[in-house]
């Protein structure tokens, strides 16, 4: 009995030094997971909402207020598979000890939907000056900036009537697309610079060569800029155009995922049973998204089954909607919207409401 009684004090000890270390081992096995978890889920939000929106349906963006993780271990010690046997005159009994350890965690995630106010400030409001400066700086192509984050600059219009549901009227585009080439060029020529201007805190557009070229001629008569000029500061009254500086109509983060959502390919019965808008040209023809506009900046594709090398996918009408993992170009869009948001929602969150939504989830395993 006293081995027993050691075995069990040997073993309770020892169980005790495991409790205490489950925080850090917990931290180390569950962290990676909560990470993966959470990244995969807001991509798969944001790509079923564009989805959403290519069908004309209500977006919805939940987010996440908080995640709380309740853990707990305990020791199950007793004594089983007890046999008793007579040897000789003796009675003697053999008493097997049995010890389980139990350890289980629930952890509980917070959500509340954007709505009222903070919708407004999230989703409705014009892109500001700065995310174009911040994403510029931060190595983002200028062109990607400007074409994804610009209605209208100087009278140049970018899908101007994209930026809500599906038009049915082909956007006009082409002089834009045309002139964010010719910035990106100049700007890998190091013939122009986009900054902040202290003194005046004013975003400016700055020609840093002077000596003329085919390209920044082409651009100023795209813009209508003046010749003699070489700084043309950014201004949010559109309604006043001058060739003196660029007068710019931002989209909203609302008005860029619609945009996007364009070019999202749906199943050919979906259109010709008219649950999606068919957008033609002048002379009546079918416009392909997917091929031009908002095309040339994201692919979104469809399969009816699941598809093997998604980089994110979702599963929306019977159908898997999908970006290819191999499809960088439609990746980097996608994590410049994801960017956009969270600078979006920094702004908001000054503003944000307790969880309205708590969900217990079940153990992790």
């Amino acid at each position: 009995m006293k081995k027993i009684v050691n075995i069990f004090t040997l073993t309770a000890a020892l169980a005790c030094t495991g409790c205490n270390s489950v925080g850090p081992r917990g931290i180390r096995n569950v962290h990676p997971q909560y990470n993966s978890a959470l990244s995969d889920v807001l991509d798969q939000q944001l790509l079923n909402n564009l989805v959403r929106l290519k069908y004309r349906e209500n977006p919805l963006f939940l987010e996440i207020n908080s995640i709380m993780d309740s853990r707990t271990a305990g020791i199950d010690a007793g004594f089983g598979n007890s046999k008793w046997f007579i040897k000789g005159n003796s009675t003697q009994t053999t008493i097997a000890p049995t010890i389980k350890f139990a350890d289980s965690e629930t952890p509980t995630v917070s959500y509340h939907p954007l709505r009222g106010k903070e919708f407004i400030q999230h989703l409705m409001t014009p892109i500001p000056f700065s995310a174009v400066l911040l994403m510029s700086q931060s190595g983002w192509k200028l062109e990607r900036v400007f074409d994804l984050c610009i209605e209208k600059i100087n009278n140049v219009d970018n899908a101007s009537n994209a930026s809500g549901p599906t038009p049915r009227i082909k956007p006009d585009y082409e002089d834009f697309y045309r002139m964010t080439s010719l910035l990106q060029k100049l700007e890998y020529e190091h013939k122009l610079s986009l900054g902040l201007d202290n003194d005046n805190n004013a975003l400016v557009l700055r020609f840093l060569n002077v000596a003329t070229s085919l390209e920044m001629k082409e651009l100023r008569k795209i813009l209508n800029l003046d010749e003699d000029r070489n700084e043309f500061y950014f201004q949010d009254n559109f309604l006043t155009v001058s060739k003196r500086s660029l007068s710019v109509r931002m989209r909203s983060l609302m008005g860029l995922l619609f945009y996007l959502s364009h070019a999202v390919e749906v199943p050919q019965e979906d259109v010709d049973s008219g649950k999606v808008m068919v957008t033609v040209d002048a002379r009546g023809r079918v416009f392909d998204w997917t091929r031009h506009a908002s095309g040339k900046m994201i692919k979104i594709r469809c399969s009816e089954t699941e598809p093997k090398d998604a980089f994110i996918s979702t599963y929306h009408r019977g159908h898997w909607f999908y970006i290819a993992d191999n499809d960088l170009h439609s990746k980097s869009t996608f994590m410049f919207i994801s960017y956009l948001f969270n600078l979006q929602a920094g702004e908001a969150s000054a503003g944000a409401v307790a969880p309205l939504l708590t969900v217990p989830t079940a153990p992790l395993r």
